[in-house]
């Protein structure tokens, strides 16, 4: 790729990108923030058109700025959400490629030696009797490397694997990947923190703002370390010592995917729980939201049990996936915004003038003048996280549950987000966050629990 940019008002874009791969390399993208990293994986595997530049594929031309031919090129991206068909074998999905043409005839036999073979050469035995309707992510994301063995792909793309693998999975997944790339097959990780590829990638190469700012090879750890230590200190636990009896206990709970779940969290206490998959959670929040209630098991909260004694409005409070935008509601001011909910905590459906005038002036010492704002479509997502802050902060729950919080934000929004943690915890509000990442900033927990 040549000084390749972008004019997409659907998607944020590369500005001068440059980006140089040959067989058999190992090489990442380190994203610093998230700008031009959707538009760069768009233009390698379609030849969409672009502003300025040139993408070359085998050393021919595949795509330049006065003219694109919208084709499909022979890029596979594993990531985390499957692009397997359920409904057909494990060995159906391997020689089904979207990126290489199929074969009229289908031979079953000649398939089932082929994948064999590939089994045998890369020491795959966990596939051999995978289904592909109850198939595990590590499996899933196999079987679609070894797709794109088979497809002969150019180029395979691994986006953040990190956060939905363990970390012995990835390094499996990484072992295989070596292997292909000996294979002659260029392999290259998108990914948020270098230290999981720093050491199994011959290049990495840094993208912020759609610009490649940096590349440094694999013997330059000082390059890396100082470009990034902006972005990956993280802040350091505010731990408290247990003098309280626990805000909330968790005790033996049993429902659907959960067995035997036991914890406890107390004031200014932070507990993780990492679990396989988001869809998981929803039955935990439901608990919480006295949706439904547990198969086995007892939830006491405040030395009360949480369903024959309910909590008071707002004592327990959860905020949704993707915080900054999926608690917010563009079309109110940023005044409105930060009262939603207030009318429970104030037990009255009205809205004080000496109130509202109240909250605006603290509220004005820390935003400034946004809180004058009749909308919040053009606040900044830290923007957004701030208020989401001050909106807790004026609604004083006694427990906030975050639901993946750092999935698919970039470096410095995840470094923000641990920070409002941290500011809660100080504030002696217990906080529970589930996820399925594994991530540096996760040591804002007290506790990790694994389930």
């Amino acid at each position: 790729m040549e000084h390749v940019s972008t004019q997409d008002s659907a998607l944020s874009n590369l500005d001068d990108f440059n980006m140089n791969l040959f067989q058999g390399e190992t090489a990442a993208i380190v994203k610093l923030n998230d700008v031009g990293v959707d538009k760069l994986m768009e233009i390698l595997c379609y030849n969409r058109p672009i502003s300025s530049g040139r993408i070359y594929i085998e050393e021919q031309l595949v795509n330049r700025h006065d003219y694109s031919n919208f084709t499909r090129n022979r890029i596979s991206i594993v990531d985390r959400n499957s692009k397997l068909i359920s409904d057909l074998s494990v060995i159906d999905n391997i020689f089904l490629s979207p990126v290489k043409s199929t074969r009229f005839m289908i031979r079953k036999k000649q398939q089932l030696r082929e994948f064999l073979w590939l089994c045998n050469e890369y020491g795959l035995s966990s596939v051999l009797d995978a289904d592909s309707k109850e198939i595990t992510i590590f499996q899933r994301c196999v079987i679609e490397i070894l797709r794109a063995v088979v497809s002969e792909a150019k180029l395979i793309i691994i986006s953040q694997l990190e956060e939905v693998l363990s970390k012995s999975q990835f390094a499996a997944v990484k072992k295989l990947l070596e292997q292909v790339a000996r294979h002659q097959f260029a392999v290259l990780f998108i990914c948020f923190p270098h230290q999981y590829l720093s050491h199994s990638c011959d290049r990495c190469l840094f993208i912020h703002n759609g610009h490649d700012v940096k590349v440094a090879d694999r013997h330059n750890q000082y390059a890396m370390r100082s470009l990034l230590s902006d972005y990956i200190s993280v802040p350091a636990p505010c731990t408290r010592e247990r003098t309280a009896p626990p805000l909330l206990q968790v005790s033996h709970l049993y429902l659907e995917t959960f067995y035997d779940l036991t914890f406890s969290v107390a004031a200014g206490e932070c507990i993780g729980i990492r679990g396989r998959e988001e869809k998981d959670f929803l039955l935990f929040l439901q608990l919480f939201q006295r949706i439904r209630r547990p198969d086995i098991g007892k939830i006491v909260f405040e030395e009360k049990d949480f369903y024959q004694c309910p909590p008071s409005p707002n004592s327990i409070l959860i905020v949704q996936r993707d915080l900054a935008n999926t608690m917010m509601m563009n079309e109110l001011s940023y005044l409105d915004n930060l009262c939603i909910g207030l009318n429970l905590r104030l037990n009255t459906p009205f809205r004080s003038k000496r109130v509202l005038k109240g909250i605006k002036k603290n509220a004005r010492e820390t935003a400034g003048n946004l809180v004058d704002a009749r909308s919040i479509e053009f606040l900044t997502k830290e923007q957004r996280i701030w208020l989401l802050y001050e909106r807790l902060c004026l609604l004083h729950p006694r427990l906030v549950i975050f639901n993946c919080p750092f999935s698919e934000n970039d470096l410095a929004i995840k470094k923000y987000i641990a920070e409002i943690i941290n500011l809660l915890k100080g504030k002696g509000i217990g906080v529970v966050i589930l996820t399925v990442e594994n991530c540096d900033y996760l040591n804002v927990c007290d506790w990790i629990l694994f389930f």
